[in-house]
């Protein structure tokens, strides 16, 4: 397999009715997706057999983990152990894009 290079700025893309959700990237162990959020859109909380990390590239967003609440931002990552409830929400007035890493089957 070739190395790879993407451009988060020519990948994104927004749809006014849902969250877009891309798989950028895959092989047989993980997989790479590109989610763009207008304001107010979410992923709804959700949990993963196996660790789940989310690196904010552009944005403000609502983390949400158990009952808590956390704001991310553009340069932060965020790493969910398997089995832990958690979601994200657009509650800024920007767009929102997130590059999302999960285990190949999560």
């Amino acid at each position: 397999m070739k190395s790879q290079v993407f451009d988060v700025q020519k990948l994104k893309k927004f749809t006014d009715e849902k969250r877009h959700q891309e798989t950028i990237w895959s092989d047989d162990h993980a997989r790479v997706s590109l989610i763009c959020m207008k304001p107010g859109q979410e992923i709804i909380t959700h949990t993963h057999h196996g660790s789940h990390i989310w690196m904010v590239m552009e944005g403000t967003g609502e983390f949400l983990s158990g009952k808590q609440v956390q704001t991310i931002t553009t340069g932060q990552i965020v790493i969910v152990p398997a089995f832990e409830d958690h979601g994200i929400r657009n509650g800024s007035q920007e767009n929102l894009v997130i590059a999302s890493i999960t285990g190949q089957g999560d």
